[in-house]
């Protein structure tokens, strides 16, 4: 038996690398998995989730078409945020609208989908809620100060409903990444890839599966007494 066996799980961005790891990860730990997606990939439809689109980059409807879904879907147990986008460019010619952009996807797409999936969990008795973060909302990147406020400000979001939800038995955490093998690092060339894993003490890129089983974890019922929390996995990652 799953360490998940029984449970219903909303995944949004389903369709990242970490989004997707989670969907199978938690399947094979026996959960049931509602995954939102932005742009499909043929290996959405073999995983065994049942997927809907969502935008997390438009303010129309996001909390009522999760409310519609959770509820078409018999309810939740767990929301595992997995949505998120970068914008690289210095800070002192950074574009307010790249800004707003990347803000309203990491940040206030969490907060209306969280919105969307309190009510759907109480009526559960409880449940937990992860929101993927990153460790460069905490140490700061060059050239990425939308992403890392906005990761910045997502942690300190969930720690604040960490305190609101504690008394209906919802828990709330992030999970940090450092430097993963999704989309968002295939792009580097090999001599910044090279930089980066010379601080990695792992001296590796972290897998997204790695990060999806912290993830499960903290779903689980064996994290029952951590909430308010934020769980860097980074390979032991030095600035």
């Amino acid at each position: 038996m799953g360490i998940l066996e029984g449970k219903k799980v909303l995944v949004t961005g389903i369709s990242g690398g970490i989004g997707t790891a989670c969907a199978k990860l938690f399947i094979s730990e026996g959960a049931e998995v509602l995954g939102s997606y932005r742009t499909m990939k043929p290996e959405l439809e073999t995983i065994g989730a049942k997927l809907f689109v969502l935008d997390a980059g438009s303010r129309e409807d996001i909390t009522k078409t999760v409310k519609a879904e959770i509820r078409a879907f018999g309810g939740i147990d767990a929301l595992v945020n997995c949505i998120g986008i970068t914008a690289s460019e210095p800070l002192f010619a950074a574009s307010p609208d790249k800004w707003e952009n990347v803000l309203e996807t990491n940040l206030f797409s969490a907060m209306r989908i969280l919105q969307g999936a309190v009510v759907p969990l109480v009526s559960r008795k409880g449940g937990s809620v992860v929101n993927i973060s990153s460790v460069f909302g905490i140490r700061g990147g060059i050239g990425q100060s939308s992403y890392c406020a906005s990761k910045g400000a997502l942690d300190a979001m969930t720690r604040a409903a960490a305190l609101e939800l504690a008394g209906k038995n919802i828990r709330v955490n992030t999970v940090a990444p450092g430097f993963i093998e999704t989309d968002m690092t295939a792009g580097f060339d090999e001599r910044f890839r090279s930089e980066c894993i010379a601080k990695i003490p792992a001296k590796r890129f972290g897998k997204p599966e790695e990060v999806a089983e912290l993830c499960a974890f903290l779903i689980s019922d064996r994290s029952r007494y951590i909430t308010g929390q934020s769980f860097v996995i980074d390979g032991g990652l030095s600035v």
